[in-house]
């Protein structure tokens, strides 16, 4: 069974060393226990996990203001990758903003990490700048990449999360 968690001030603690572990083995600059906990008391940001037959799977973190979504972060257990989870949780975040008439995604992401690349162009992303020497720590540029929710509809299945092995 596969269901999302709307992650609040409420229940963060009860999750937060899962979401911390899999931050730590994803990023080469992890989130920090605070940097969670700002984004649960922010109203724009929405932090939702996923859980795969009671384990957790991963989480994505993202801002919806002003008719648009920005993904902060997104981030699959490294046992649970190349099933599909990650496509899960972006065409969700995708049907909450459609729903809420947002019209545009944007997200930025690092030369370097081709498979996230990857994975947002299948999702129907597209680059459409650059941020120079936007990641501190290593100086590496930031690809800017966005997706309209209205359009190109087919390059992302039609609006379908993605077929899930294993899924319930």
């Amino acid at each position: 069974m596969i269901s999302l968690v709307n992650i609040t001030s409420d229940n963060i603690e009860h999750f937060l060393d899962r979401i911390l572990e899999v931050e730590r083995v994803s990023f080469p600059t992890p989130w920090t226990a605070r940097s969670f906990r700002a984004e649960v008391n922010r109203s724009i940001s929405h932090l939702w996990i996923l859980s795969v037959g009671g384990e957790f799977a991963g989480y994505i973190c993202f801002w919806l203001f002003a008719g648009e979504i920005h993904l902060m972060n997104l981030a699959v257990h490294p046992e649970k990758r190349g099933k599909g989870y990650a496509g899960y949780l972006l065409s969700k975040m995708a049907e909450k903003g459609a729903a809420e008439g947002v019209r545009k995604v944007w997200l930025e992401v690092r030369p370097s990490n081709l498979r996230a690349r990857a994975l947002y162009r299948r999702m129907g992303f597209r680059e459409v700048g650059r941020r120079p020497a936007y990641y501190g720590d290593t100086g590496e540029d930031a690809i800017i990449m966005a997706m309209s929710l209205f359009q190109g509809r087919e390059a992302r299945g039609g609006g379908v999360a993605p077929a899930l092995e294993g899924a319930a």
